[in-house]
């Protein structure tokens, strides 16, 4: 299983929000009772007047609900999810994953 990707720039951002929002609006995306810590944050979440998200209004669980939702709807994991094996990642030369000291 590879690490989650984050988003880099702020159109990403908003991209896996508005993904995340089609996704539920669409039914594909459901919450089972007693969640109500990621419906909550995703509630809270409010546009800006130019249509934009107001990063202020986003806490961390509906941060990581678009997250997921973004993996998940990446073609690695669709593979992956069907029983094919993912593509081998090579390791990014500019992330440097070693514990510092």
């Amino acid at each position: 299983m590879n690490a989650m990707k984050t988003p880099l720039t702020r159109a990403e951002f908003e991209r896996r929000f508005f993904l995340l929002h089609r996704m539920i609006e669409e039914g594909r995306l459901k919450f089972a009772e007693g969640l109500s810590n990621s419906m909550d944050g995703l509630a809270r979440v409010r546009y800006l007047p130019n249509g934009r998200i107001d990063f202020l209004s986003v806490d961390e669980m509906a941060r990581v609900q678009a997250n997921m939702t973004s993996q998940f709807d990446e073609e690695s994991f669709k593979e992956m999810a069907n029983g094919n094996k993912p593509p081998e990642q090579k390791p990014d030369p500019e992330v440097d994953d070693k514990p510092k000291p």
